[in-house]
């Protein structure tokens, strides 16, 4: 873990002289439609210097990738080529403020608006899921907010998106809000922020937006770059580091929670990334002087064993995705991104090997069985796999008894400890940007004690209105073993960008 540790810090040395000159822009928020969009281009293989598992990326890196895909168009043919056109022609209005922008100075006090409303019969789990840690409740729900953004001379931003929301009570809350500076490539952000680590569509092992957006300094590449020599066949790169402070509402208030994340792409087709997060510190835990600090960033051996006096709860992972393009007429699909990721998490006694281990799996295929305009997605993930102490520790440790959460949700996959969760999900694309989708969800908790068992079941419509205006709304049933749980739930929505 310590080699991991010194590779990104000798990267990061790399990285600022390996950029341009400084260009700065707000994120693209979590689940934005941009997102899909880019993931739709790239399982077309549009995209091959993209580096989409580290979210969020800048506007401005997914502008790049949008010229990126216009160039690489040209390489297709017929009916691939008209549908890739048209994912094109979306992310050119959903970025077509950052090709406009003019002067030194912009300020945009409404950004994006968006109203949302949510009805449910009993308190929805799924509708909650990665849902930047907001619990819709039993019955009606509401939620209105914008963004507000400035940028100055290219190197400034301040992002901030204040929602108002309504269910049994009523209050405004700071969704996200954030300073940004690009330091010659270097990419600095102080502020609240969600974060997403892994090629996962529906959780992640390590970083999701299931938990509220971290309060954190985060620092990273402007884009993916190459590194000079023989490291440069290592291919377009991005290393990124963050130090939150966690809720005071917990076993340890304000603790800190510090991750590493290195994402390279060796192959066009292929890409890599190694991620790591340590949990220490806190009110009432033992003060860290330098030498400490520098044994929990390098996970020096006494680091990660319970004689410690700096014991952490640590979670590293390896994630890995190949994007499959040859069309072939024996095969069922017209593309293919397969992925998966596997966690460790600490190591202790004397063999120092992980407590616990944690898998996710999945593919993502482009028309398949050759459906036109049609994708399917399946992902699995486990927590339940026996570990070598018998007590199911993925997410969990025997310091920090709240876990591996913030404010009560757990900030990896949402299913949490001791748990299976199978996904779902297909989508079809018309050619006037209306999407339909239908899912499902099964996932079994605390697998080995209850066996808790809960399903969802759902579809959903996205029609663009215009061009800046989309329209949204579902419905979804809740199925539980538990007596009181599941329900139906509808919902719409209206999202408006200036």
């Amino acid at each position: 873990m310590w080699r991991f540790s010194l590779i990104i810090a000798l990267i990061s040395v790399f990285a600022v002289p390996a950029l341009s000159h400084p260009a700065s822009s707000v994120n693209v928020a979590s689940g934005s439609a941009i997102y899909r969009d880019l993931d739709a281009l790239e399982v077309m293989g549009l995209i091959p210097s993209s580096l989409l598992s580290t979210r969020p990326i800048s506007r401005l890196e997914a502008l790049r990738l949008l010229f990126e895909a216009e160039y690489c168009l040209q390489t297709l043919t017929g009916r691939k080529k008209e549908r890739a056109s048209a994912v094109i022609k979306r992310l050119e209005r959903e970025l077509s403020g950052e090709l406009e922008k003019t002067g030194a100075f912009i300020v945009k006090p409404v950004d994006r608006a968006y109203a949302q409303f949510l009805y449910a019969g009993s308190a929805p789990h799924f509708p909650s899921v990665n849902n930047n840690g907001d619990e819709f409740k039993e019955g009606p729900n509401a939620r209105a907010g914008f963004a507000f953004t400035a940028e100055a001379l290219g190197a400034f931003s301040i992002y901030l998106n204040p929602e108002y929301r309504l269910d049994d009570g009523s209050r405004i809350e700071l969704k996200t809000g954030y300073a940004e500076a690009d330091l010659w490539g270097l990419e600095v952000e102080a502020g609240r922020d969600s974060l997403w680590w892994g090629p996962g569509y529906h959780g992640s092992l390590i970083l999701s937006d299931n938990a509220e957006p971290f309060d954190m300094l985060k620092a990273t590449s402007q884009r993916p770059f190459l590194l000079p020599w023989i490291f440069r066949s290592l291919g377009p790169m991005r290393p990124t580091i963050f130090l939150a402070t966690l809720e005071d509402d917990r076993d340890f208030p304000n603790a800190s929670l510090f991750g590493m994340r290195l994402a390279f792409k060796p192959a066009p087709a292929f890409e890599v990334a190694i991620s790591r997060v340590l949990l220490f510190g806190g009110d009432g835990r033992e003060g860290l002087g330098a030498g400490d600090l520098m044994g929990l960033f390098i996970a020096a051996d006494d680091a990660e064993h319970s004689s410690s006096s700096i014991d952490g709860d640590q979670i590293a992972s390896i994630d890995f995705s190949y994007i499959f393009t040859g069309e072939n007429a024996f095969l069922p699909f017209s593309s293919m991104k397969l992925y998966g990721e596997i966690g460790a998490e600490d190591s202790s006694g004397d063999t120092k090997t992980p407590t616990s281990k944690a898998y996710l799996a999945g593919a993502l295929v482009d028309e398949p069985f050759l459906f036109e305009n049609m994708s399917l997605r399946v992902e699995w993930a486990q927590t339940s796999r026996w570990d070598r102490l018998g007590d199911r520790a993925w997410y969990r440790h025997h310091i920090y008894t709240d876990g591996y959460t913030y404010n009560g949700r757990v900030a990896g996959h949402h299913m949490g400890s001791d748990a299976i969760d199978l996904f779902l999900r297909a989508e079809y694309r018309f050619q006037g940007g209306t999407i339909i989708g239908v899912e499902a969800d099964f996932e079994r908790s605390e697998v080995h004690t209850s066996d808790q068992k809960m399903a969802w079941y759902a579809v959903d419509i996205e029609y663009q209105a215009k061009d800046n205006i989309i329209l949204k709304a579902g419905v979804g049933s809740e199925e539980s073993d538990e007596e009181g749980e599941g329900g139906v739930a509808g919902w719409t929505g209206i999202e408006y960008s200036f």
